[in-house]
């Protein structure tokens, strides 16, 4: 009896045994939890998921930004994964993001000087163009939210030109300003309306860069052979426009600053 009594005590013995095994083992897996370590089997996911996650970075196939990959590639090194080959790969991940960084800023700066060369030919625009044409050239450039203070400021002088240019009464082009201009200060005196004349003339006087702006009228051209007429300035030619009662010249040329002031003209006989 005793010895049937005491195999019972050693079966309790036994499994009391156990479910303390098995307590401190479940304890311990809590424990790596929440210390952050991590198992073989979760490491070894990691592992790939990051390999997997620095694959397109590194071939450069990536459809997400520097900024993001960027990100991705931190947040890998911070887990400290410790394995080899992919030690390796955040290296060239790494070198890569270094790579598509200096061909952004190239690629940037390329579109900074583009959008230079265009805000300093509206200033002057040569091509004539009205306050509508520019105005749509302009927030095209505006678009590119390219960020930079120099195009910031040719920006803001642009829009002031355009202001301006509306502000004058008329959006029309430059040169078309300066034929009708002409035009009226004839006709005005013609009739014998002074001072119509006179007005438009110190309206028009605005346009250059200031009263003594030179005009050079072409009395004939022959190839690259040209005759000019003797020099004179933009306020002489505008008082002899009225004297004359006639406007008998074309526009050539218009030279105009970099603030799109007009700095020296070129006439042509009709």
């Amino acid at each position: 009896m005793s010895e049937i009594a005491s195999k019972i005590k050693s079966i309790r013995w036994q499994r009391m045994m156990f479910i303390l095994l098995m307590a401190l083992m479940v304890a311990g897996a809590d424990s790596c939890k929440s210390t952050g370590k991590l198992s073989k089997k979760e490491r070894k996911a990691q592992i790939e998921q990051a390999k997997n996650q620095l694959k397109p970075i590194i071939s450069g196939t990536s459809t997400l930004s520097y900024d993001e990959q960027k990100r991705i590639v931190g947040e890998i090194m911070d887990k400290n994964l410790n394995d080899p080959i992919l030690n390796d790969m955040i290296i060239q991940a790494q070198q890569k993001l270094k790579t598509l960084l200096a061909e952004q800023n190239q690629a940037k700066a390329q579109k900074v000087d583009v959008a230079r060369a265009a805000l300093y030919d509206m200033l002057m625009n040569k091509d004539n163009k009205t306050a509508d044409e520019l105005e749509q050239e302009l927030n095209a450039i505006k678009r590119q939210n390219l960020n930079d203070t120099e195009i910031d400021e040719l920006v803001a002088r642009v829009e002031k030109k355009i202001a301006d240019m509306r502000s004058g009464g008329s959006s029309l082009p430059v040169k078309a300003q300066l034929e009708n201009a002409f035009t009226t200060i004839a006709n005005a005196s013609k009739t014998g309306n002074l001072t119509q004349a006179n007005a438009t003339i110190q309206k028009t006087l605005q346009l250059f860069t200031s009263d003594d702006a030179p005009v050079l009228i072409i009395i004939s051209r022959e190839g690259s052979t040209v005759d000019y007429d003797k020099p004179t300035t933009i306020k002489r030619y505008l008082n002899f426009l009225m004297d004359m009662k006639a406007s008998k010249n074309e526009i050539d040329a218009i030279m105009t600053d970099s603030n799109g002031k007009i700095k020296e003209l070129d006439l042509i006989n009709k």
